[in-house]
């Protein structure tokens, strides 16, 4: 017999015995015990323990109030405050389309914003926190039991005072809650995914990056802000339909391909980051095979992508009918476009830099800020070593991103989740408003914390003891823990927010004139009252610095102008006031800051005229007229301490004025005899 006969009857034997499943010496094994490490990325054990951990690590925002753009996209948001009635409004308009109508303005933002399944998620929330007709508030609307009385319950806000703060601080329990629940389940989605297509075969190097993501500091913002909840939902749509994706390409089911692009609709409904997946699911189906031999896309992968495409013409058909055309002019307004005064050389420098200044935070996520504004980071040049060092970093990012992609490593995804997702936000490709934002790379940290979580599990390799990972891994989850938790208390309300990170980027236009704003908050609580002017002064303090930095900053000229006003300083008031209506005549507050103003100076010459002093008195009431002339009452009383300073000229001109405008008041009619 041949030797190649030998050989073909050896292997047919061989066959027969693994068929028949008789075991022999060389294949069988005695099952192996499952350690402490398998059980914990098992089953639903990772799962508990990320929704554990999420809620350990954010119980200390529950009782948070609202914070920064809460206020504009939910608490005085008309289409929110409706509940369900307000779904269409939420649907059919730009994100900001309420708060614009308020201001009397139109689209501020280039491109605008169309985020509507957050904003509808809020809308649910109202229904079980109580709902209102529109986004004006009446002056008891604290008044929940409508029993007329101030009740310890109704001040939610726990500042001393009964208005409408406390029923926009209402309910904010809840949302916290439910952003803390949703951030849980995005995480899990990611473990999910990384733990069933990027690493199935290491489930806890999976879980090793979840918990990193998990616990990243850099996240506080958007958990702790419930604006922000459109990132998290954004987020966890994408993972849903990377996953889906690669469910299809195991099962080859087309209830999945319609899954993918349901799932793929709510990720564009959420953000903008959703278009990402145009690029993202087929390379994870190139990477990630169920048929590791397969070198290239097969017939599958089209009705995904065609279906994909589809999903994203009739979210751009949507999107653009509503928001794009309308908002194509970005205002000139420095806070909404930061790189206003910079020239086109500064713009590209500090654009690029920016990418370099977004890593750095992600990997050292110390100290963090709610504003990067204009001027907390100055404008750059390419004599500044940083921005060259940025754009090394950006080529070996694309570099290596293109050798990864060659050999399908799993690194070549996490660079391009990395890179497309930071992209967007770095003004280098679209003006996004903001010089950059903790909220913007909450997408791009994935990246991070996968080559991070990854180099954790080759050190303990290294080691030769997988079980180490998890100790290597511990000191970083417990320094993120603490600086996350640490965090979450300056976001409890505006108030902290604003005064925590004013003292971090010092030289922010926007901090300085919120921690003015909020001075004069802390001024009018009833327990600060011994120390109202101290507090009044600092407002002043942070108001002129933030004027100095943005001499157009109309918000920062009405707060001072406020604070001047309460400390009674009512001509540096009034010029405050006409600088800001200078800059924006059309304010929808023009006219309440201006008839407080004139009824200041009526008040403090009415008093003066009950000691006689007429000529003092008249002075005030001068200004009075000026700036609100269509008040009879004001003329007719500036009238008679002309009369009582014997001006009778001036006298004859004021009582003529008050017939003008009240002919019917019997008073005025009496006066108008005196003089001819």
């Amino acid at each position: 017999m041949s030797k190649k006969k030998l050989n073909k009857i050896k292997k047919s034997e061989l066959s027969n015995v693994q068929e028949a499943n008789i075991p022999t010496t060389n294949i069988h094994a005695e099952p192996q015990a499952q350690s402490w490490l398998d059980k914990l990325t098992k089953g639903f054990i990772p799962y508990i323990v990320i929704l554990v951990m999420s809620v350990l690590l954010y119980a200390n925002t529950i009782k948070h109030q609202f914070a920064l753009d809460d206020d504009i996209v939910i608490c005085k948001n008309e289409y929110v405050l409706q509940g369900f009635g307000g779904m269409s409004g939420i649907f059919s308009k730009d994100l900001f389309d309420s708060f614009y109508k308020q201001m009397n303005t139109t689209a501020q933002l280039s491109g605008g914003r169309y985020r509507p399944l957050s904003v509808a998620s809020f809308a649910i929330e109202q229904e079980f926190i109580g709902t209102r007709e529109d986004a004006k508030f009446e002056a008891d609307c604290w008044d929940f039991n409508k029993n007329g009385k101030q009740d310890l319950n109704e001040d939610v806000n726990g500042d001393g005072i009964y208005n409408d703060k406390d029923f926009r601080s209402k309910g904010f329990m809840l949302r916290h809650f439910d952003n803390m629940l949703f951030y849980g389940f995005a995480c899990c989605m990611l473990f999910l995914f990384l733990s069933t297509v990027v690493f199935k075969d290491n489930k806890l190097l999976a879980f090793i990056i979840s918990l990193l993501f998990l616990a990243h500091p850099i996240h506080t913002e958007v958990v702790a802000n419930v604006k922000s909840r459109d990132e998290i939902f954004s987020f966890l749509f994408m993972m849903l339909t990377l996953y889906l994706a690669h469910q299809y390409d195991a099962k080859r089911q087309l209830k999945y391909v319609v899954f993918t692009c349901i799932s793929f609709f709510c990720a564009l409904l959420s953000k903008e980051y959703g278009a990402t997946l145009l690029i993202l699911v087929p390379l994870s189906l190139y990477l990630f095979p169920v048929d590791k031999k397969a070198n290239k896309f097969g017939p599958q992968f089209v009705s995904i992508m065609i279906g994909m495409v589809v999903m994203f013409g009739i979210y751009y058909g949507i999107r653009s009918g509503i928001v794009i055309g309308k908002s194509n002019l970005q205002d000139k307004e420095l806070l909404n476009n930061p790189y206003l005064l910079a020239t086109e050389t500064q713009q590209l420098a500090t654009k690029l830099y920016i990418f370099l200044k977004y890593l750095i935070t992600i990997v050292v996520p110390h100290p963090l800020s709610s504003d990067y504004g204009y001027n907390s980071i100055p404008y750059k040049d390419f004599s500044d070593p940083l921005v060259w060092l940025s754009i090394l970093a950006l080529i070996g990012f694309v570099v290596g991103g293109i050798f990864a992609l060659y050999k399908k490593h799993w690194i070549a995804f996490a660079i391009a989740f990395y890179m497309l997702t930071i992209l967007l936000v770095t003004n280098l490709i679209f003006n996004v408003g903001a010089t950059m934002g903790e909220r913007l790379v909450f997408h791009s940290s994935l990246g991070y914390c996968m080559v991070l979580g990854f180099g954790l599990y080759w050190l303990a390799e290294k080691l030769k003891n997988k079980q180490l990972a998890i100790f290597i891994l511990l000191p970083i989850l417990i320094l993120y823990s603490v600086k996350t938790i640490s965090r979450n208390k300056a976001w409890e309300n505006d108030i902290t927010l604003a005064l925590t990170d004013v003292e971090i980027m010092p030289e922010s236009t926007s901090l300085n004139g919120n921690a003015a704003s909020r001075y004069i908050d802390l001024s009018e609580w009833p327990k600060n009252k011994p120390k109202e002017k101290e507090l009044l002064e600092k407002s002043i303090q942070y108001g002129k610095k933030a004027l100095k930095l943005h001499p157009g900053f109309v918000n920062g000229y009405m707060n001072l102008g406020l604070a001047y006003a309460k400390i009674e300083q009512f001509d540096s008031a009034k010029n405050c006031w006409d600088m800001a209506f200078k800059i924006y005549p059309s304010h929808p507050n023009k006219k309440v800051y201006y008839d407080l103003l004139a009824n200041t100076y009526y008040s403090k010459g009415y008093n003066l005229g009950g000691q006689q002093k007429w000529v003092e008195g008249k002075a005030y009431l001068l200004k009075a007229v000026e700036i609100n002339p269509e008040n009879a009452k004001y003329w007719y009383d500036l009238g008679g301490f002309c009369f009582n300073s014997q001006d009778y000229v001036k006298a004859k001109e004021a009582w003529t004025k008050a017939y003008q405008l009240d002919p019917k008041d019997t008073n005025i009619i009496k006066v108008q005899g005196l003089l001819r």
